[in-house]
């Protein structure tokens, strides 16, 4: 298949939303400067409202980029009949490089920030959000649906195994700017989350 080739239009509407990042990162968007977003993005003021014509459009393009690349999430199915300690590992792999990925902790920071200064803001992207189902939670209803994963609630499970992750991989990098683990601690880390999921919910 041949690729899609990439206009100047796109390419320079790309750059206008990674400056567009960068200053709401750096100002908050209440201080963010259309001027200024041209000035990074090496385009014109006027290229910049002509895709975008307020900065709460440009904002809001930057959050349905931000949700589409959360459920871009690398689609492992619930494989019936394989053992489920290699599926589990390699969801556990799978989310640990989503959560390490410079575009989702740039955007969770503005919308963190965003989320504590201007609510109204960020309500319809936690719209989009809510709208979603999450790959991640389909394997786990499937693992329950065959009986695999014991519980009632996979969607509890889910948030479970992401929220221990979370506890390495991005709350201590986004609240106190931490390193992320290294290669040994992130293998660790890998055999704790699947053990738990096992001992709690399989064995």
């Amino acid at each position: 298949m041949t690729p899609l080739k990439v206009t100047r239009s796109q390419l320079k509407k790309k750059a206008i939303i990674d400056a567009a990042m960068q200053e709401f990162q750096e100002k908050g968007f209440q201080h963010a400067s259309m001027d200024n977003i041209a000035h990074i993005a090496g385009v014109s003021k006027r290229t910049v409202y002509n895709h975008f014509t307020s900065k709460e459009l440009l904002f809001d393009e930057i959050a349905s980029e931000m949700v589409n690349m959360l459920c871009m999430f690398e689609n492992f199915k619930y494989e019936k009949n394989k053992p489920i300690k290699p599926q589990l590992k390699r969801l556990v792999e799978a989310e640990i490089k989503l959560l390490k990925s410079k575009e989702v902790m740039a955007g969770t920071k503005v919308f963190i920030r965003e989320a504590l200064n201007n609510p109204a803001l960020v309500s319809s992207t936690m719209e989009k959000l809510d709208q979603y189902t999450y790959p991640i939670n389909t394997w786990f209803v499937d693992a329950c649906t065959d009986g695999v994963i014991k519980s009632n609630h996979p969607e509890f499970v889910s948030e479970q195994f992401v929220a221990v992750i979370k506890g390495f991989y991005f709350w201590p990098q986004m609240l106190h700017c931490s390193p992320f683990p290294d290669d040994q601690k992130q293998q660790l880390v890998i055999d704790m989350v699947v053990d738990m999921i096992i001992k709690q919910y399989v064995d």
